[in-house]
C-alpha cells in the first residue's frame, strides 16, 4: 500500500507500508495549529459507496466538537483531477447534508486524509471514523456514535415512500443485496465463500415471511436464493435505494459497502468474507 500525502492540491506518494496509519503506541496526532484554524477537510483515497459512507457522520462529529469550524468534501472535480477518477460518490453520500459546509474543486494547504488514522493492534475491528478522528484529537465518548448517516431530500423520501406504499402498503417489508463479489475471495470465485454465502444468506430469508425488496449483481433466477419478492430496486436512483433500505426491517447482504450504511436505521446482517473485518466494521451490524 501507497502512503499518499495531499499538500496544496497535489498529490505526492510518500511511501509504501505494510499497514496504513500509526500504532497507539506511536503517539502521533493532528498538528494543534490546523485544528486551531477550524477550516476541515475530509478526505478518502478510496471510491467504493461503501468506502465513503462508513466515514459519513464524521462532519456532524466535528461541527459537535467544534461548532464554529467549517467542514468540507471535495468535488467530482477536484477527485478527478487528483486521482483521475470519474465518480460521484462524494455527492451520493453528502448530498443535502447539513454539516458540510462546501464541495470543494481546490484545496490549500495540508489534508489530513484517511491515511492518518491511529489503529489498535489488539483491536484491528474498529470502524474507519473512530480510527480517524482519534488521530484528530477526539476522545472515546465524543466518537461514539459514529455508524453511518445519509440525509435526504423531501423529495426523495416522498419517491421513495411511494414506492414501498405501491408494493407494500404500511406492511412490512426486508431488503436483500447480493453484490458482485458474492461467492469470491480477491476477486475470485471461491468455493468456501460461496457455500457459506449462499447457507448463511438463505437460511435466514427462509425465517422470514415478509416480502422482500431486492437489488442483485444478476437477475434471481441465476442465484440460488428463493424469496418472496416484490421489488427489483437495479434500475432506481442509487440514493433512492438507500432510502427505502433505511425502512426496511431488516437489511441481509454478502459483505458489501452498501449495507454498511444501514447499521443505523435497520437491523443490518452480513455475511463476512473479510476475517478480521478491520477497520470496515460497523457498529451495530451482525456479521454472520
Amino acid at each position: 500500500m501507497i502512503f499518499y500525502r495531499i499538500l496544496d492540491n497535489k498529490l505526492y506518494h510518500v511511501k509504501e507500508v505494510s499497514r496504513l496509519g500509526f500504532k497507539t503506541t506511536d503517539r502521533l496526532q493532528i498538528p494543534d495549529d490546523y485544528l486551531d484554524n477550524q477550516k476541515f477537510m475530509i478526505f478518502r483515497t478510496a471510491w467504493g459507496i461503501g468506502d465513503w459512507g462508513i466515514i459519513s457522520s464524521m462532519p456532524r462529529l466535528l461541527k459537535q466538537k467544534y461548532p464554529n469550524c467549517k467542514v468540507y468534501v471535495p468535488s467530482k472535480n477536484l477527485i478527478k483531477n487528483m486521482f483521475g477518477v470519474d465518480t460521484n460518490v462524494v455527492e451520493t453520500i453528502f448530498k443535502n447534508n447539513p454539516y458540510i459546509d462546501c464541495f470543494k474543486d481546490y484545496v490549500l494547504g495540508e489534508v489530513f486524509h484517511d491515511h492518518y488514522r491511529i489503529y489498535d493492534e489488539n483491536n484491528l475491528d474498529t470502524p474507519l471514523v473512530e480510527q480517524i478522528l482519534k488521530f484528530w484529537q477526539f476522545d472515546k465518548q465524543e466518537y461514539e456514535d459514529s455508524q453511518p448517516e445519509l440525509y435526504w431530500t423531501d423529495e426523495e423520501k416522498k419517491f421513495g415512500d411511494n414506492i414501498i406504499k405501491e408494493y407494500v402498503g404500511d406492511g412490512k417489508f426486508g431488503s436483500l443485496l447480493v453484490s458482485d463479489r458474492f461467492g469470491t475471495q480477491r476477486g475470485e470465485y471461491d468455493e468456501e465463500t460461496y457455500k457459506n454465502e449462499k447457507n448463511k444468506i438463505q437460511g435466514f430469508l427462509a425465517s422470514q415471511q415478509i416480502p422482500i425488496f431486492y437489488y442483485t449483481y444478476k437477475s434471481l433466477d441465476e442465484l440460488p436464493f428463493k424469496i418472496k419478492s416484490s421489488f427489483d430496486m437495479r434500475n432506481i436512483d442509487l440514493r433512492i435505494q438507500l432510502y427505502i433500505k433505511s425502512k426496511a426491517k431488516f437489511n441481509i447482504s454478502n459483505q458489501c459497502g452498501t449495507n454498511q450504511l444501514m447499521a443505523r436505521y435497520s437491523d443490518s446482517y452480513e455475511v463476512q468474507r473479510q476475517f478480521p473485518i478491520e477497520h470496515n466494521f460497523v457498529k451495530g451490524e451482525t456479521y454472520l
